[in-house]
């Protein structure tokens, strides 16, 4: 794995950890034990979420469908929990996705 990668992953749902979907993620770092991963979906930007990126080059990242990033949804998943790797961002789409992070990260998130 590595930065910018999408793979499919075991992704917790919010109101109930316990409970999984495979769904895609992008992959911002790796470490031994862990992998920061940023929830994907198809679902519309939220306005009330100012973190929601649209992946322009969804198609280019392996995904079938337009997609959006959500960085407010961004957490630790374990290595064990990452299933098969789709497809790579665009730069454009990296450049999009490091800029709202940082936001995020910044306003104590």
């Amino acid at each position: 794995m590595k930065q910018w990668e999408v793979w499919f992953a075991n992704f917790p749902f919010d109101d109930d950890p316990s409970i999984i979907k495979k769904r895609p993620v992008v992959i911002l770092d790796v470490e031994p034990i862990r992998v920061l991963s940023i929830k994907v979906t198809t679902h519309d930007i939220r306005d009330v979420d100012p973190y929601d990126t649209p992946i322009l080059n969804w198609q280019a990242a392996g995904l079938d469908r337009p997609s959006i990033a959500r960085v407010s949804k961004t957490i630790y998943l374990t290595p064990e929990n990452i299933i098969h790797k789709i497809g790579v961002l665009h730069f454009d789409d990296q450049n999009a996705i490091l800029n709202k992070y940082v936001d995020f990260a910044g306003n104590g998130s």
